[in-house]
């Protein structure tokens, strides 16, 4: 049995799954869901050039906190850029995906760093010796630590009309979260095989 279709996360939204169903697709929302809490901070992936591998990062106030830009060249490549044009992560996608994240992650194929969990329910990454998994939880994909008694939602993607929502806890603002937060969010939702 597929624990994605278990947990509602059918593929009967018509969206194309994502990372060819190593996670679930996101359905799509008409409106913008509730924060986890209240003084969540959200950021929003929009103005897509075609696809989310080429779009604007807004956070609070809508300001531009980051860039996703998609090199067609050979080898495809997509950068994240901080507000100040600085790469903050890359993903060449041929032969094989690899990535780094500035400051978190050094050279490494996507899967290794997006680790499918041996049941195949979540995808486990190390910030900092922490390991985090991403796992389908009431329509979002959210973020939470392996390894704690009471796993609380630390950060959870949804996907919205003409945008792409990450919502964040100050909790994972505070871990040092954002940036790799907001690259998983791209590799999740852009269609691409990272196994």
């Amino acid at each position: 049995m597929n624990p994605f279709t278990a947990g509602g996360w059918g593929t009967s939204s018509g969206n194309p799954p994502s990372i060819f169903g190593a996670l679930p697709s996101v359905p799509v929302s008409s409106s913008a869901p509730r924060s986890i809490q209240a003084d969540s901070v959200q950021f929003k992936l929009t103005n897509f050039n075609t696809t989310v591998l080429n779009c604007t990062v807004v956070g609070p106030q809508n300001h531009v906190v980051y860039r996703v830009v998609t090199n067609s060249g050979a080898p495809s490549s997509t950068m994240w850029k901080d507000n100040e044009s600085r790469n903050v992560g890359m993903v060449t996608w041929q032969p094989n995906a690899t990535l780094e994240v500035r400051g978190v992650a050094s050279r490494q194929r996507v899967r290794d760093w997006l680790r499918l969990s041996s049941d195949q329910s979540k995808r486990i990454m190390q910030i900092g010796g922490v390991q985090y998994a991403w796992s389908p939880i009431e329509g979002f994909i959210c973020l939470y630590k392996l390894q704690s008694t009471a796993p609380r939602v630390l950060a959870r993607i949804a996907r919205l009309q003409s945008s792409i929502l990450l919502d964040m806890t100050p909790e994972a603002m505070q871990l040092g979260l954002l940036e790799p937060c907001v690259v998983a969010t791209v590799i999740f939702t852009c269609g691409h095989n990272i196994d």
